[in-house]
């Protein structure tokens, strides 16, 4: 008897995913994974605990704050998101998965797409770009059934 394909439900943002699967008998679902990153929620004014650095322009006695180039909050978010993916590229390589569904918000749907490798990224049956961290599981059919696929 041939086997159903394994579609996994990556339902994930910044901090916090989760990977489902349709329980057997189709009522449900089961978790693969459930991570969150305790990092990615700290605020950037705590994780930068000092004043910028601080320089001397020219001839100007006047002292000027450097700006950091990029928002430390938002890079642990991105290496979280980098990590997810990395989880997605095993597992495609050991063939768990033979779909995948995406759910998260924009940035994080864009970073993670980037992210994954051809393998991964070509098992990519939908994707929306919406938070579902918290949504309760036995709500997640309306937003499958909006996608066409259940």
């Amino acid at each position: 008897m041939p086997r159903h394909p394994t579609t996994w439900i990556v339902i994930a943002d910044g901090s916090r995913a989760r990977i489902v699967v349709h329980r057997e008998g189709g009522k449900g679902f089961d978790i693969v994974s459930e991570t969150a990153s305790q990092e990615a929620h700290t605020p950037s004014h705590e994780i930068w605990a000092d004043r910028p650095g601080r320089t001397r322009e020219g001839g100007y006695a006047g002292h000027h704050g450097i700006e950091p180039r990029r928002d430390p909050h938002n890079e642990r978010k991105a290496a979280f998101v980098r990590g997810l993916a990395a989880q997605l590229n095993q597992a495609a390589e050991e063939k768990r998965f033979d779909r995948l569904i995406l759910f998260a918000p924009p940035r994080c749907l864009g970073e993670m797409r980037d992210a994954l490798d051809e393998a991964a990224r070509r098992k990519i049956k939908a994707a929306a770009a919406k938070d579902l961290t918290k949504l309760p599981l036995d709500e997640l059919p309306r937003y499958l059934d909006a996608l066409g696929r259940t």
